[in-house]
């Protein structure tokens, strides 16, 4: 997440706590979001949005867990397998997103 250093212009401290300002990316894995999910999913149901800026699978999971540090996704507490028969963790949008 963006940060200013003290030495930084004032505008530079302005940008950095706007932070909280989703990215277009961002506002695409919300979307996906509102059913929850884990993020196997996130990606197959960001990927379905033709619109969807592109982002590797990696950079969705990282997008996702930014948006964890924001407080606007959480865990659901549910757990679920994947294809390999892991257990992963279920996403859901927070009620303050």
């Amino acid at each position: 997440m963006p940060n200013a250093r003290n030495t930084d212009p004032f505008t530079s401290h302005l940008a950095a706590e706007s932070e909280r300002d989703v990215t277009a990316t961002q506002s695409y894995i919300l979307r996906c979001l509102k059913r929850p999910r884990p993020d196997h999913e996130l990606v197959l149901a960001y990927r379905a949005y033709k619109t969807a800026p592109y982002a590797s699978e990696s950079g969705i999971r990282s997008r996702r867990s930014e948006l964890v540090e924001l407080g606007m996704v959480c865990d659901s507490g549910k757990r679920t397998n994947t294809a390999s028969g892991r257990t992963a963790i279920v996403w859901e949008v927070t009620a303050s997103a």
